[in-house]
């Protein structure tokens, strides 16, 4: 598979993922969509830092920014909580599989291994959270700056 259909698998997996999580969360059937792009944005962010040669920890933070972003412009221009479009949009980013691998670490006597992956499980979540909260006050301090602009 070359370069450029990988992409665009991978960008209709993480579209699907979101939409998914989209309509398990009831988010307005209207928006779905929107939510599904944001999550896909994310995913590229996380691509992009992996091709950069960025860790774990590093690429699940330029993703959350870049769901962060794309959530909350999408939200100003649609005039919707910016949360319909984050929380189906940081899904693809939950290290789930790494939690999953961690607990069967622990299972199975690998204390260390386990431990190592928990510690990475919550690096990733906290990268998560502050790519969010980074992208949250740069797009509100953006937003309020043009329209003092006008004003």
């Amino acid at each position: 598979m070359d370069a450029l259909t990988q992409v665009v698998w991978q960008f209709t997996i993480a579209f699907v993922a979101s939409c998914s999580w989209g309509i398990i969360f009831r988010a307005p059937k209207q928006r779905i969509a929107l939510g599904g792009l944001t999550g896909a944005l994310g995913w590229m962010g996380w691509m992009l830092a992996e091709a950069a040669g960025l860790q774990v920890v590093g690429r699940t933070a330029l993703g959350a920014l870049a769901v962060g972003i794309s959530g909350e412009i999408i939200a100003r221009l649609w005039q919707e909580p910016a949360t319909v479009f984050l929380t189906p949009g940081i899904v693809p980013l939950v290290p789930g599989i790494t939690v999953y691998t961690a607990m069967k670490a622990f299972v199975v006597g690998d204390y260390l291994g386990g431990l190592s992956l928990t510690t990475e499980a919550l690096l990733a979540a906290g990268a998560i959270a502050g790519g969010l909260a980074i992208a949250t006050s740069l797009v509100r301090a953006l937003f309020r700056s043009a329209i003092r602009g006008r004003m």
